[in-house]
């Protein structure tokens, strides 16, 4: 008998978390045991995108190879005032799993995004959180953010068997200055 324990709390020592890139071969492991497997051919994308330097792909793992998290950054968008390529990035799909929440990963993983960001020479950094996630909010206020706008939070995405899903979210924009 197999039993969930992704709600439990994992005492985790962040000294003990690897941050890296992501590579072809863990694309599988980005859909998280099916959750997210609606999204696989956007992960199949936006890693092509990092093969050009649009884009990073960022996931934190245990020292046995378990993710626990994943952030994206787009480094230029047909959205400007998002990610502009040369001051301005935007991260997005800013995921931790549910056991290693409220220990420190997120900011964790999100400081290293920072910090490589501003060694790429960027000096802000920009997101969309749902407007009913209040949990994100009061992250990522704690980390510097700025609400600058609200945003419909309209898009779509074509699942794995093909289907074209149109999504609202109404979200905020917000916004940290890095360098």
């Amino acid at each position: 008998m197999m039993v969930d324990a992704s709600h439990l709390k994992n005492d985790i020592d962040l000294g003990d978390l690897i941050i890296r890139q992501v590579v072809k071969d863990d694309l599988p492991a980005l859909e998280w045991d099916g959750e997210y497997t609606q999204f696989r051919r956007m992960y199949a994308s936006l890693y092509r995108d990092t093969q050009t330097g649009r884009a990073l792909m960022w996931m934190i793992e245990t020292e046995k190879g378990d993710m626990v998290g994943q952030a994206f950054v787009i480094l230029r968008s047909g959205e400007l005032s998002a990610a502009d390529g040369e001051r301005r990035a935007y991260i997005f799909s800013f995921r931790v799993k549910p056991g290693y929440r409220n220990q420190g990963v997120g900011t964790f993983l999100l400081e290293f995004i920072h910090e490589d960001l501003r060694r790429r020479g960027f000096k802000f950094v920009t997101l969309n959180v749902a407007k009913d996630n209040p949990n994100a909010i009061r992250l990522y206020r704690r980390l510097g953010y700025k609400v600058i706008s609200s945003h419909a939070g309209k898009w779509s995405y074509t699942d794995h068997e093909g289907i074209t899903h149109h999504v609202d979210e109404p979200a905020w924009r917000m916004m940290k200055r890095i360098g």
